[in-house]
């Protein structure tokens, strides 16, 4: 079967990828055997990862839409294979009464969030890097590209704690029977759960800790094993790697424009993958996908919404000029069509919007 095409930076780090992922068997039977004689406090580094990672497969985006639905078929197969390949996926929350205190809002929200999945992706960028040990503000600095130094804010590391607790107590099923006749390296992903073309376990397995970091004590976590969703798609070659600088654009981090900043990276890379094609519907993110993915509320009044939405194309524009500068886009266009603005146009160093004439 087919897979997806890379960039040249992608392919080198897919193959590192790869090669750490060979050596978390290791790993998970050292902290088997350590586990019990590690002290309740461990100092760590503020050493950031210079590549982030975000799964691209078909389960890692539908995580949202999969929450409390109990078992669902997805239709795995690219878009021009002759094959219907089916992967059944359950995605669920452990039983409330096992839950931290510290997680009570899943009593009110029970969803499982795009931001939640951003957290997700840089738990498993920094496990992949080399790091075990990691802390909220870690991950938060990790998510935005900043510096060792950064300030994080208590809102900040609130968010993110409850994103990496609702990980902690995620549960989630895959079986890949059918898939793994097409995928022959899914057998490979590691355990005797792999062996049976299936795995079941929370999305991160985790032990809260206190950790010290620059001297001061604070809440954290270690991981205790590959988490095997992430495993699943590195198989499939189906992992994008971007420079954290990226991610550090001049905007708001706020849990919105993070979920944005992710959403457009993901879109231009699948673009900057199929460089060659030219029409210009492949070049197209339609502004209404991203009012979606923002998740505006509806109840809001016109006047707030449209205001809402003026605001986010104004911090859009803000990335999109950041990327242009550090020349992972280059160039890029809002369209409009009856005076409103619903598209933008990705252009890549080297073209001009005139390269891309057809009817949109």
């Amino acid at each position: 079967m087919d897979h997806p095409t890379y960039t040249d930076d992608e392919e080198l780090d897919l193959i590192r990828l790869a090669e750490i992922d060979k050596l978390m068997s290791d790993f998970e039977d050292q902290v088997a055997e350590t586990v019990k004689l590690e002290p309740e406090v461990v100092s760590i580094s503020s050493e950031l990862p210079a590549k982030v990672y975000k799964s691209n497969d078909k389960i890692s985006n539908s995580l949202p839409d999969l929450m409390g639905q109990g078992p669902q078929d997805l239709r795995i197969e690219g878009r021009d294979s002759p094959y219907e390949i089916t992967t059944r996926v359950t995605l669920s929350w452990e039983s409330l009464q096992s839950i931290s205190k510290d997680l009570q809002m899943l009593t009110e929200d029970q969803r499982f969030s795009l931001f939640d999945r951003s957290v997700f992706d840089a738990v498993c960028s920094l496990f992949y890097s080399g790091t075990v040990y990691f802390t909220a503000s870690t991950v938060f600095k990790t998510m935005t590209g900043k510096g060792p130094e950064a300030k994080v804010t208590e809102s900040q590391k609130k968010a993110v704690t409850e994103s990496i607790e609702k990980c902690r107590y995620c549960n989630i099923t895959v079986d890949f029977s059918q898939e793994s006749t097409y995928y022959p390296e899914l057998k490979n992903i590691g355990g005797d759960q792999a062996a049976s073309a299936s795995f079941s376990e929370n999305l991160l397995n985790l032990r809260r800790m206190t950790i010290v970091v620059n001297g001061k004590k604070v809440e954290g976590w270690k991981i205790l094993s590959k988490p095997m969703l992430f495993a699943y798609s590195l198989s499939k070659k189906q992992i994008m790697s971007f420079s954290s600088h990226l991610l550090n654009s001049p905007v708001s981090k706020k849990e919105d424009i993070i979920v944005i900043q992710d959403y457009l990276l993901r879109r231009i890379q699948q673009m900057r993958r199929r460089k060659q094609l030219t029409k210009r519907s492949d070049r197209i993110i339609l502004m209404d996908t991203i009012y979606k993915v923002a998740d505006i509320p509806k109840e809001f009044s016109l006047k707030v919404r449209q205001n809402k939405k003026r605001r986010l194309r104004d911090t859009i524009t803000e990335i999109l000029k950041y990327w242009e500068e550090m020349e992972f886009i280059g160039g890029f266009e809002f369209l409009t069509q009856n005076r409103e603005i619903q598209k933008i146009l990705i252009l890549f160093p080297g073209e001009n919007a005139e390269d891309f004439k057809d009817p949109t």
